[in-house]
């Protein structure tokens, strides 16, 4: 099969993993951590794409948490930060998926072809790529699967 008959639904994962919008983060970070997830589709009950997540996301939202410091003057340890501290522990705690995700998603039709999808990867920095047909979301591609249909052919 010459690469420019490669189409997305044919390099695709056809059950990518996804949550609903009111998934806890927790419960995120744990899936990505049981289940070795690189990305994560969040749709609503009609499957219509609402943003995808990544582990970058899931870092980025680490980089802000401020641990508390402690001062020590003579035989004394007075805490700085704490109150900061619980409450972006708290902000964290309290969030969902649809905290995280994007409002501009980049997607592919499932008929686009692996020129088209390489290329939006490349120019957007995108490592996950979802598949739309009708308005709903079919599939997902990685930079993985397009390394290993390239590797194929």
């Amino acid at each position: 099969m010459p690469l420019g008959t490669i189409r997305a639904r044919d390099i695709m994962n056809e059950n990518p993993p996804f949550c609903q919008p009111d998934t806890p983060l927790s419960e995120i970070a744990r899936r990505f951590a049981e289940e070795g997830l690189s990305g994560l589709l969040v749709v609503d009950e009609d499957k219509r794409l609402r943003g995808v997540i990544t582990e970058t996301d899931l870092i980025d939202q680490q980089r802000n948490l401020h641990l508390p410091t402690a001062l020590a003057i003579f035989d004394m340890v007075i805490p700085i930060g704490e109150a900061r501290f619980e409450r972006e522990l708290e902000r964290l705690q309290a969030m969902k998926a649809e905290d995280l995700v994007q409002p501009e998603v980049k997607t592919v039709d499932a008929d686009a072809d692996l020129g088209e999808i390489a290329t939006i990867m490349s120019e957007h920095g995108v490592h996950h790529l979802p598949v739309m047909e009708n308005g709903q979301v079919i599939g997902l591609i990685s930079k993985h699967d397009v390394i290993r249909a390239l590797a194929r052919h």
